[in-house]
């Protein structure tokens, strides 16, 4: 989330972001690890986002969507994804 939000808008943005969510930057890292992240803080992200943005929830999910792709092929994981099909359907049947 945060990388994408970085790549569209900035630090500054982000920070923004944090605060309107009412997540300080000390305990952010924290937060936002994929081993403590909680439902009601990613509510509150994706709230403060959409708001910070001036985007839709539907907007904001596109974006992060494509985000995440790219974010995974430059992370060297294309192969993975190349393995799970070669179209939509296909890849959410997988």
């Amino acid at each position: 989330w945060k990388d994408m939000v970085l790549s569209l808008a900035g630090l500054e943005t982000w920070a923004e972001i944090l605060l309107e969510a009412g997540i300080s930057s000390e305990v952010e890292e924290e937060v936002l690890s994929a081993a403590t992240l909680r439902p009601d803080l990613v509510l509150a992200l994706h709230g403060a986002t959409c708001r910070v943005l001036a985007l839709s929830q539907d907007e904001l999910l596109q974006a992060f969507g494509r985000h995440f792709v790219g974010f995974t092929l430059r992370s060297g994981n294309g192969a993975f994804l190349r393995s799970q099909g070669c179209t939509l359907p296909v890849f959410l049947e997988n």
